[in-house]
């Protein structure tokens, strides 16, 4: 008989290696960067992504409502769908997923689609606070604006992507780097023409719901700024005081301000047909305007009350 003999001193180690378990193997080096990017991913979602004129908005920001609430009272431009505010849940699952992909990715098992979803989900959410950043600040450059956390989460992305495991080759990794922009991009470009094609009666034809002066009403709201809420809302109001301030904007839109001695003001964002009479206005010239009211917002870190207006015209000027 013929005996198939194992080289001395290897017998052992062959069959550690034989009957080893797949999980005491060690990791490879494309598992450990998949480590690496998903940790890196989750990590960045907490920190500040961009700074708007002094306030740090976290990746969290868009999840948590403080990135239309920091946007409305600092430049009294808010969510233009605000009945959709719930949507913006999903970015939770940023976090979450990049948690899952790294359990996953420990225990030696495949972290798609996880890891697919959540880059592709960090990648989406980066274009909405770029393009929607673009918007507030035109003259600016974004890049410059942008903090450790985005440029992170852009590289953690792209790396958890590449390195997903199991293949399904470039062409899929492709398709996934590009679907999340490519949908945020669309959907703002899509809110963006719904609300420039919006049609309303010409608020100059409408007959003014309530007349008051601009002091008058800025204590209204700060007296109570509920029951005001309640009374005003989305009503036309006819508003006559001093302009403390007037805006004009790159795109051809105007702004009119009316103060008073506590900082709380009340904004009329105009139509643009209204643009070369808002270019004669100057600061502290007696103005009289009609607008809807949208409603007002209370500062916490400021303390205090915007009121804003949309689709406001002149009523006269004096």
């Amino acid at each position: 008989m013929i005996q198939l003999m194992q080289p001395k001193g290897q017998n052992k180690r062959y069959r550690t290696k034989l009957f080893m378990p797949q999980s005491d193997q060690k990791f490879n080096p494309l598992s450990l960067a998949h480590l690496l990017f998903a940790a890196v991913l989750l990590g960045s979602f907490f920190l500040p992504w961009i700074n708007w004129e002094g306030s740090l908005i976290k990746g969290t920001s868009l999840a948590t409502g403080e990135f239309f609430k920091v946007s409305e009272e600092k430049f009294t431009i808010g969510n233009p769908f605000p009945q959709f505010s719930f949507s913006f849940y999903v970015f939770w699952l940023i976090p979450l997923l990049a948690a899952v992909a790294i359990i996953l990715g420990l225990l030696k098992k495949k972290t798609a689609p996880f890891s697919y979803i959540a880059s592709a989900l960090a990648l989406s959410q980066f274009t909405v606070y770029y393009v929607f950043s673009d918007f507030l600040f035109s003259d600016q450059s974004i890049p410059g604006m942008l903090k450790i956390g985005a440029y992170t989460t852009v590289l953690a992305a792209i790396g958890l992507i590449i390195t997903t495991m199991p293949s399904k080759g470039w062409i899929w990794k492709m398709a996934w780097l590009l679907v999340g922009p490519v949908i945020a991009f669309g959907g703002y470009k899509i809110g963006e023409k719904m609300i420039l094609s919006e049609t309303h009666t010409d608020t100059a034809k409408i007959k003014a719901d309530y007349t008051v002066t601009a002091d008058a009403l800025i204590q209204e709201f700060i007296s109570n700024d509920t029951a005001t809420n309640r009374k005003y809302m989305d009503k036309v109001l006819v508003v006559n005081g001093m302009a403390s301030a007037v805006d004009i904007l790159p795109d051809s839109t105007s702004t009119v301000r009316f103060a008073d001695s506590t900082g709380s003001y009340a904004i009329f964002s105009l139509e643009k047909d209204q643009f070369e009479k808002t270019k004669s206005i100057k600061q502290g010239d007696a103005v009289s305007l009609k607008g809807v009211c949208s409603g007002s917002i209370f500062s916490e870190i400021l303390k205090t009350t915007a009121i804003t207006f949309k689709r406001a015209t002149f009523n006269s000027t004096k």
